[in-house]
C-alpha cells in the first residue's frame, strides 16, 4: 500500500487557504497511487489559530467545509486522517482531534489528543480520555497527536488493543517539547514494537519554527525515513501490510 504524508505549511492558516490547500495536496497524492492521506496536528484551522486575532468558532465535525475532502476520500477510495478542532456536540468541550474519513467520505473514526499543553496555541483544547485504534480496511491504526506520543504508556496500550501501526500527526520542531522528537518517536517503536508514521509541517512565520520540523518513518525503533525543510511537499512511501515491512529507501518528494 502507499503512504503520504502531507507536509504543508499549515499553521498560520486561516481554514480556508488551508482547506484548498489540503484538497490539492490529497489530489495530488491520489493521482500517484496512495491509499492512505496523513495530515499535520491541527491542519484544517491551522495549529495557531486561536493566536491570530481572527474570530474563533470551533465547530461540530464534520463541517459542512469538509465536504470536498470527503467528496475525495469517495472518489478515489482513500482513507485520510484530517486532524482539526472539533467541539464535542454533546458537552461543548473542544478538542485536538484527528478525524479517520473512510473510503465512502465517512467518519470512522476519530483520536482527541489526550496530552495538550493547556496554554498558549492549545489553551483552547480539552484533553481527550479514550485511546482506541481504528480497524481500517488496510490495517488497524492507532493514532497519536504530538506530543500523546511522548509517553510510551500510550503506544503499549496501542499495542496491547491490537494495533498494528501508529501514526502521529505533529506540530513538532527539534528542541520543543521534551527534547528532540526523534527521541519520543523511536522510544514509541521500541515499547510497541510498531512501525510509528510522523506527519509533521513547515512554516517559520509563527511563534515556532518549524521549518526543520522532520516527517518520518520510524521501524523496529530506528528512524528510517526523514524529510524537513520549508518546501511543501506531499511524501510518499510504500508499505507491506501482510509483512510488515519498509518498500522504500527514502520517500517520494512531489512538490506543490
Amino acid at each position: 500500500m502507499r503512504i503520504a504524508l502531507l507536509h504543508l505549511d499549515l499553521s498560520g492558516g486561516p481554514e480556508d487557504r488551508n482547506l484548498a490547500l489540503l484538497q490539492q495536496a490529497t489530489t495530488l497524492a491520489a493521482e500517484a497511487g496512495a491509499q492512505w492521506v496523513i495530515t499535520p496536528e491541527t491542519a484544517l484551522q491551522g495549529y495557531f489559530f486561536t493566536q491570530k486575532g481572527r474570530p474563533v468558532s470551533i465547530p461540530v465535525q464534520p463541517a459542512p467545509e469538509l465536504q470536498p475532502l470527503r467528496e475525495l476520500a469517495a472518489a478515489y477510495g482513500l482513507t485520510v486522517f484530517l486532524c482539526c478542532a472539533e467541539q464535542d456536540e454533546v458537552s461543548g468541550q473542544c478538542y485536538n482531534s484527528c478525524l479517520v474519513i473512510g473510503g465512502k467520505g465517512e467518519i470512522i473514526g476519530r483520536h482527541r489528543k489526550m496530552h495538550s499543553h493547556g496554554s498558549g496555541a492549545e489553551g483552547w483544547a480539552d484533553k481527550g480520555t479514550v485511546l482506541e485504534p481504528f480497524a481500517c480496511r488496510e490495517m488497524t491504526v492507532g493514532v497519536l497527536i504530538c506530543a500523546d506520543a511522548y509517553f510510551e504508556q500510550n503506544a503499549r496500550t496501542l499495542k496491547a488493543k491490537q494495533a498494528q501501526v501508529i501514526i502521529v500527526p505533529a506540530a513538532w520542531p527539534p528542541g520543543h517539547c521534551g527534547g528532540p522528537p526523534v527521541n519520543a518517536w523511536e522510544r514509541c517503536s521500541r515499547e510497541s514494537g510498531l512501525p510509528v508514521w510522523i506527519c509533521n509541517q513547515t512554516g517559520n512565520q509563527e511563534v515556532m519554527d518549524l521549518s526543520k520540523a522532520q516527517s518520518a518513518v520510524v521501524v523496529d525503533g530506528k528512524l528510517a525515513l526523514a524529510y524537513s525543510g520549508l518546501q511543501q511537499a506531499v511524501l510518499l512511501f510504500d508499505w507491506d501490510e501482510s509483512g510488515q515491512t519498509l518498500l522504500a529507501a527514502d520517500f517520494k518528494v512531489l512538490g506543490l
